[in-house]
């Protein structure tokens, strides 16, 4: 497991991450003594999970312009047949860091594929 922790204060994970029930409790009890925890909710998978060994579904460019459509993860997922949390953990990667770079070079949305290009051209893959 990776923990992230950002300048700003802000702390991660890099990836889901498995918990039996007893961990879970033990998880749980912790951030409610110490954050203020709104509410926990229990995601349904849009497909079934794949295994370590399952095929792997490559990003494309209309996956990434996908990203920035203003619509929930659950629908989102669906449209591109993939899982909620696939969905939401590219948009962490992306999203945030497209923005910051569309900023940069004066550019609003929306985009097209030619622009996401750039953005990769000049970027490390994500």
């Amino acid at each position: 497991m990776k923990i992230l922790i950002y300048e700003s204060g802000y702390v991660d994970l890099e990836a889901p991450i498995y918990m039996t029930q007893a961990q879970f409790e033990i998880f749980k009890k912790f951030f409610e003594e110490n954050f203020h925890v709104d509410y926990i909710e229990k995601i349904e998978a849009t497909r079934k999970s794949g295994t370590r060994n399952g095929d792997f579904k490559e990003w494309t460019l209309e996956d990434y312009l996908a990203l920035l459509e203003p619509i929930d993860n659950l629908r989102l997922a669906a449209k591109m047949d993939r899982t909620e949390m696939g969905i939401r953990m590219k948009r962490g990667q992306f999203v945030f860091d497209f923005l910051a770079w569309m900023k940069t070079k004066g550019y609003s949305l929306p985009v097209d594929k030619a622009t996401i290009r750039e953005f990769f051209g000049e970027n490390e893959a994500i």
